[in-house]
């Protein structure tokens, strides 16, 4: 539920209400907005008493029921665009940021070239694994622990902001250390333990879809980490499974469209894992764009035909400048900053 105040509520009479609804068994999330305030009450309906008597309160000036499974998240809770900070960028609320990097990081030499030409190229926010999850247990898994001193330390240097992905939560003390935005992929979307642990390490979260997520099942996995001290989730489109080969996933632009209607988070795209090979990655993001994301999330490497993973679908971090030019007329033309 929500409760909307009318104008002229005192803090006496918000903070009254607040302990009202307290008592009724619901945790008050308050919203305090330019024109007036609201609180949304977060619990369930069904077991707990009616939240309606609030309507006879003087302060009051609607109490509104929201159907949906993730209240916290949806825009008739908070109807402006979140803007979430990440390092010195801001994400949402009309500001795009390119989020780029390599795949897996697979040495410092590596990951440094690719942050000294991304950083030279414009992007203000660095993404790259020190854990890869790979469906083969064959194939390379990342560095680890090492590719995250390598992190801080490019952190450092080149003063940029890094993404990183937690895998589980063993080292999730270890990354939040590190990263200012901590990834969770999209094998993990629906793992409502790690979401519940994650949203409580003060770190904006990266929410990729699961590949076989619905919108409704994306959202209540971000509502997971509202709900547990993690206001600052930016959802991330990255393909879905279909019965489609031309690409490696289908870039679902529709849900891209979807979450920005239902949500007032974020919402970003990786048109790499959607794409499987570069020369689709710029149209992609267009794509995503047009839909109105607020971010692209690329992958970018030093020298992609030689990468230890996804070497298809890589940019070349040396010429991704020409990327970036590329795609800044596609962005102011959908209103943004980029």
């Amino acid at each position: 539920m929500i409760i909307v105040f009318k104008p002229q509520a005192t803090p006496a009479e918000i903070e009254d209400v607040k302990q009202h609804i307290i008592d009724l068994g619901y945790d008050p999330r308050v919203i305090s907005g330019v024109e007036r305030t609201v609180i949304g009450a977060v619990g369930d309906e069904l077991s707990h008493r009616s939240l309606e008597i609030l309507k006879s309160m003087p302060s009051v000036e609607d109490v509104l029921p929201i159907q949906k499974r993730y209240k916290l998240a949806t825009r008739a809770f908070h109807p402006a665009d979140t803007v979430v900070k990440i390092g010195q960028a801001c994400l949402g609320g009309g500001h795009f940021q390119v989020i780029a990097g390599p795949c897996a990081i697979e040495s410092f030499e590596q990951l440094r070239t690719s942050v000294r030409d991304l950083a030279a190229a414009g992007v203000r926010i660095i993404r790259g694994m020190a854990y890869k999850p790979r469906t083969s247990p064959y194939d390379f898994q990342g560095v680890g622990d090492e590719a995250l001193e390598w992190l801080a330390a490019v952190r450092r240097e080149f003063n940029v902001a890094v993404v990183t992905e937690v895998l589980g939560t063993n080292h999730l003390d270890k990354v939040a250390a590190v990263a200012d935005m901590l990834q969770i992929g999209a094998r993990n979307c629906q793992n409502y333990h790690l979401l519940e642990v994650t949203a409580r390490a003060g770190r904006p979260v990266l929410l990729k879809r699961g590949m076989a997520t619905s919108v409704e099942e994306w959202l209540s996995a971000a509502e997971y980490l509202m709900v547990n001290g993690c206001p600052n989730v930016v959802l991330c489109e990255r393909g879905i499974r279909t019965f489609e080969k031309a690409t490696r996933n289908t870039l679902d632009v529709g849900a891209v469209a979807v979450a920005k209607a239902e949500t007032h988070l974020p919402v970003v795209i990786d048109p790499s894992h959607a794409a499987g090979v570069r020369h689709l990655v710029l149209p992609l993001a267009r794509a995503g764009i047009a839909a109105g994301a607020d971010g692209v999330v690329v992958e970018a490497h030093p020298d992609p035909v030689n990468a230890l993973s996804d070497a298809a679908q890589q940019l070349e971090s040396g010429t991704f400048a020409r990327f970036m030019a590329d795609l800044r007329p596609w962005v102011e033309l959908a209103g943004r900053r980029l």
